[in-house]
């Protein structure tokens, strides 16, 4: 007994000694870098994971990597951005421009001066889609329908209310305007809970693409005088086209509004990680396309943001210098 106490005792310390430095090298583990993204099923998850993947697979991601993951979109994501709770967030520009300004969902908390753009993306729709049999085909005749009108903290809903401005009319102005999830909002239309639906996302996508096969959908016109006046003044909001023939039911182009994505951050961060994130997008550029079908058709000179909406990063300022970009 004497002589297997002290063995006890030693493998006791040893134990001790291993715990205690497991536990030191978790504590020293660096903080991975986090991309706020979207709600799985739409186009900002994957896309944020395709930013990651990108940078991930780079040299200068200093043992740091990156994770993207899941919110309520753009609004939630400035938010994670302004508190520092997320390193990156996907935005629409509109959203970026009023939470830099201290407008519509921001002005409460007043504007946010530090908030930066790394890249900007691809394009996105506000998308209308209504159920074949009510006949709906234009925005305006949406007044007095049941409506899908996505959830509170998505970028789009911003979008929504300045459009339904631009018309004179309020949420109240719907019969029944009910929020909804994207996951929510076909399963209602489809259901004959709502006449039509309103969401904002980067085409293709699988909730057009379910909803109008799986209920003879039908994409809305979004155009006319009120919206030329706000393409006229904003230059953050852009003409957008949803291509005929994209999805089931719909062989003709439908015009409507947009806004690009990009990808956000704080003045805070350093020069040297906004660069390294820029960095490895770009220069695997044709990696990072087929990475997902909102991307594929991605223009490098087109990705370069515009300090029209809110100021580029000084660290992604510096390789579009660098790669010639901009001047």
């Amino acid at each position: 007994m004497t002589f297997r106490q002290p063995l006890c005792l030693a493998a006791v310390i040893m134990a001790s000694t291993v715990a205690g430095c497991m536990a030191v090298s978790v504590a020293l583990a660096p903080s991975p870098i986090t991309l706020a993204t979207g709600t799985p099923g739409g186009v900002y998850h994957p896309v944020g994971n395709a930013i990651c993947r990108m940078y991930n697979l780079a040299d200068e991601r200093q043992a740091r990597p990156c994770v993207a993951v899941s919110s309520e979109g753009s609004v939630a994501n400035i938010r994670r951005v302004e508190s520092g709770e997320s390193t990156f967030g996907l935005s629409q520009t509109d959203v970026a421009y009023a939470a830099f300004h201290g407008e519509g969902p921001f002005a409460a908390g007043g504007p946010e001066p530090r908030l930066r753009m790394l890249i900007a993306l691809y394009p996105e729709a506000f998308t209308v889609v209504a159920r074949a049999d009510t006949g709906i085909r234009d925005f305006q005749e949406l007044r007095g329908k049941r409506v899908g009108i996505g959830k509170s903290g998505a970028g789009y809903t911003f979008t929504r209310d300045v459009v339904l401005g631009l018309y004179g009319w309020t949420i109240v102005d719907l019969e029944h305007g009910l929020e909804l999830t994207p996951a929510e909002q076909n399963q209602a239309l489809c259901g004959n809970k709502v006449d039509a639906i309103i969401f904002g996302a980067g085409h293709p996508n699988g909730l057009t693409q379910e909803a109008t096969t799986g209920c003879r959908a039908r994409l809305v016109r979004v155009a006319g005088p009120p919206i030329d006046r706000l393409l006229a003044t904003h230059s953050y909001y852009i003409a957008s086209v949803i291509p005929g023939g994209m999805y089931a039911g719909n062989p003709d182009d439908v015009p409507t509004i947009g806004t690009q994505a990009v990808v956000v951050t704080s003045s805070n961060q350093p020069n040297e990680l906004a660069y390294a994130v820029v960095k490895a997008v770009f220069e695997n550029l044709a990696d990072f396309r087929r990475l997902h079908p909102a991307l594929s058709t991605l223009d490098i000179k087109d990705m370069v943001p515009s300090e029209a909406v809110i100021p580029i990063h000084p660290g992604a300022l510096h390789y579009y210098r660098e790669a010639g970009l901009v001047h």
